[in-house]
This record gives structure tokens, sequence and C-alpha cells, in this order.
């Protein structure tokens, strides 16, 4: 039996509130984890960083990205994670793991579909 995907997400996020809305649509069952009301531990940050990279998975465009942009040139991945964990919304969401796909992180309604 192949396990759900782990849906990470912020329920507070239209996006995400929008890919649950496409993912329960397509019949797509996931494991839903708010990583805002449940926040993600500094190893489970990392696998993510691991899984995805910090370019695809640091929020660059958000308001709080404001003060490392002008550091994304020189800014170590621990100082990017330590950034992601004082600070939720620097990471990119909702995220799709599932396991033998790659990662899908943002909405992404065709890559969905393939789940």
């Amino acid at each position: 039996m192949q396990q759900e995907p782990r849906f990470y997400t912020w329920r507070k996020c239209s996006t995400c509130r929008n890919a649950q809305k496409s993912l329960d649509e397509l019949g797509v069952g996931v494991q839903e984890r708010d990583f805002f009301a449940d926040p993600l531990s500094r190893q489970e940050l990392s696998a993510l960083v691991d899984a995805i990279g910090t370019e695809k998975l640091f929020s660059w465009r958000s308001p709080s990205a404001k003060p490392y942009r002008d550091r994304k040139n020189t800014i170590s991945q621990d100082e990017l994670i330590d950034a992601m964990l004082a600070e939720p919304r620097l990471i990119r969401r909702p995220i799709v793991m599932s396991p033998g796909s790659d990662p899908i992180v943002g909405f992404d309604k065709t890559a969905y579909a393939q789940l």
C-alpha cells in the first residue's frame, strides 16, 4: 500500500486552499501538515531543503525575505534554514511530497493529477 503524499500548507494561504481544493477534486488523498500551527523541526526542514533545494524552497518574493535578497548569492544554507525556522512565511507553499515522485512546490494542478 502506497503512503499518501504529505501536503505542507498554511490554512490561511489562499494558494494552499486552492491547491487543497484541486487535490480533493482530483481524488488525491494527502496527509496535511499546517506548518504554521505545527512548526517544522530543523531536521524536517533540512530534509525538505535536501529534497527541494533552498533556491526553490525559500520564498524570495515574500515581503519577509526583503532583508535576505541583497545577500542571495552569499547567504549560507544554514542561515536560510534558520530564517525559515524563525519565520515560516519564508517557506514557499504549498509543498507536496509523495514517495516515488518529485516534490511539488507551489500550486501545480497538472503535477497533482499525476500523483
